[in-house]
């Protein structure tokens, strides 16, 4: 009785009920739908609500309530993810991505008009992360208040939800993102055969990690939160060529 009413004063301190935090923020294990899910929930309550809603899971995830909020994970990193969709930049550039440390990825190799989300890229209608648990690189780190204040200013709120690809469609544009042009560019080892952590292999595996469980059709109420398939990702990805399955944030 005690642990219930310390939990129920937690959320009422920080206004933020565990029943609206997206699942990618309550559970360690993470698909392209559940993330999805969690971009399109902030698209839906729009950017003032959304970035006080971070701002109260960042905090929620200070105060010691870990084990509220944490199954073995960064939520902050993910905040990271999700601003990374979030949020287009105002002149076209890509935003740069979080500086929350070094990750097992060879970044020199993944410049960004080829990655311009990275650690994440759009391959077709499906976000695939390609790397997490980010390590200190002997910088000063950012926090993830200032990174969403960061794409605050120089970025726009995302207006549209996502689509959310079935099974078929992420497992296709996983391939094509593996086949693609910028994929191919990347030098997993470099000169003294040092590998990112394990090399290609990983990377892809990860991907497929993202996509294992989803379900083979589209439940009936998502079916009904679809866009057109001629969206906002359409739109802006339009000069993107066929080899290049890595596109804008949009």
């Amino acid at each position: 009785m005690r642990k219930y009413s310390l939990t129920l004063l937690v959320f009422m301190t920080f206004g933020l009920c565990r029943a609206d935090v997206p699942k990618l923020f309550t559970e360690r294990n993470f698909t392209s739908v559940t993330l999805v899910d969690a971009v399109n929930h902030f698209v839906t309550i729009g950017e003032g609500d959304s970035v006080k809603e971070l701002q109260e899971i960042i905090s929620n995830e200070a105060a010691d309530t870990n084990w509220l909020f944490s199954r073995g994970f960064s939520v902050n990193e993910r905040i990271g993810w999700v601003c990374r969709i979030l949020f287009e930049s105002k002149d076209g550039s890509p935003l740069r991505p979080p500086e929350f440390g070094k990750l097992d990825l060879p970044k020199k190799f993944m410049p960004a008009d080829k990655w311009p989300l990275y650690p994440l890229a759009l391959s077709g209608s499906t976000y695939f992360v390609l790397a997490q648990n980010y390590t200190a690189d002997g910088s000063k780190l950012e926090s993830a208040e200032d990174y969403i204040a960061y794409c605050e200013q120089n970025g726009v709120f995302r207006k549209t939800p996502i689509s959310i690809p079935t099974k078929a469609e992420a497992a296709k544009d996983a391939l094509a993102l593996r086949q693609c042009a910028a994929w191919q560019a990347i030098k997993w080892e470099d000169n003294s055969g040092f590998s990112y952590p394990l090399g290609e292999r990983w990377a892809w595996g990860f991907m497929q990690s993202q996509i294992r469980s989803l379900p083979d059709k589209m439940p009936v109420e998502d079916i009904a939160k679809q866009q057109p398939k001629v969206s906002s990702i359409a739109k802006s990805d339009s000069s993107v060529k066929d080899d290049s399955a890595v596109v804008s944030a949009q």
